[in-house]
């Protein structure tokens, strides 16, 4: 039972104390370069990996870990949204457009929605990035595959530049901002052709080898991690219970930008990246859904499945 005022942003500032709390929400904008450019390093260095399994049988892997590591991209994107990955806003709106180019998420459009899915987390009827067909068991193997998201974001991409939103989209964006949903997805599609034209020019297929085929092969793990932060969590606006805190490995809360904390970004969602651990050890005796690692976030969602079943 939800007391009420439990799980507010005014309870959740006094167990965090006020003037702690703006101390967290101070942003920097060296963190967010040093995250960036490791992440861009590991990159790299998976693309040569690639490169030098051409021909052979471990391109599979290679092309596997290049693609995890392009769509973890997703969580510089997140940050960028929210203004927390870098003091400059610049440096955000910059790496929002690279990381959605390279994720094909138009960041205006997130934007709205992902604002919508704080305010109204786990509400089945306002919560546009919820996932309520993972509480089944069929439809969260279905999910995992990627196939729903994609045709979700291809849907997107083709209706957006004729002003063609969804009913979420419209709930989200306000009829002002249409023209510059429609001009951002023009660009996009721009951007891609660009790349077509460049590549049949050039006779490579390296777009296609070195971020297209990745992106899609390695989705289906981005699609289990994004599960985890919320499936299974109560239905509720407390958000000390809506959402997961996964305590995932050191590499992997590398990789994600600490998301995995995710609780605690839901809890404070100004408190940039860099700052969630610590907030994450203030709050976290207060969660009401806390997993040691993803295996185990994985497996409860699956018991919970299977009991909606039974």
């Amino acid at each position: 039972m939800v007391v009420e005022g439990e799980g507010t942003a005014a309870h959740i500032r006094g167990i965090v104390g006020a003037r702690q709390l703006s101390a967290l929400m101070v942003r920097h904008d060296g963190p967010g370069l040093i995250f960036l450019a490791g992440h861009l390093g590991l990159m790299e260095a998976t693309g040569l990996l690639v490169w030098a399994a051409r021909g052979t049988w471990w391109i599979i892997p290679a092309v596997f870990a290049h693609g995890i590591v392009i769509v973890h991209l997703f969580a510089p994107f997140h940050e960028a949204i929210h203004h927390t990955a870098f003091r400059s806003r610049w440096l955000n709106s910059a790496l929002a457009w690279f990381a959605g180019l390279a994720l094909m998420l138009p960041p205006l459009v997130f934007h709205y929605q992902h604002t919508d899915h704080h305010t109204y987390t786990q509400d089945i009827a306002r919560d546009p990035q919820m996932i309520p067909m993972s509480e089944r068991l069929g439809s969260y193997l279905l999910y995992a595959t990627g196939i729903p998201y994609f045709a979700a974001i291809l849907k997107a991409l083709f209706t957006h530049p004729f002003g063609i939103l969804s009913e979420a989209e419209q709930r989200a964006a306000p009829a002002s901002a249409h023209a510059a949903i429609r001009r951002e997805a023009w660009i996009f599609w721009g951007v891609y052709l660009g790349l077509a034209v460049a590549s049949v020019w050039l006779g490579t297929w390296a777009v296609a080898v070195y971020w297209l085929i990745p992106r899609v092969v390695a989705e289906p793990v981005m699609r289990v991690i994004r599960m985890s932060e919320h499936a299974g969590c109560a239905r509720s606006p407390n958000m000390l219970e809506n959402s997961r805190t996964t305590l995932a490995s050191t590499p992997v809360r590398w990789l994600a930008w600490n998301m995995p904390l995710h609780a605690a970004h839901h809890a404070a969602p100004l408190v940039p990246f860099h700052a969630i651990p610590a907030l994450n050890r203030i709050l976290l005796p207060h969660f009401g859904e806390v997993r040691q690692g993803y295996v185990d976030a994985v497996g409860f969602q699956v018991r919970n499945a299977l009991a909606a079943v039974a």
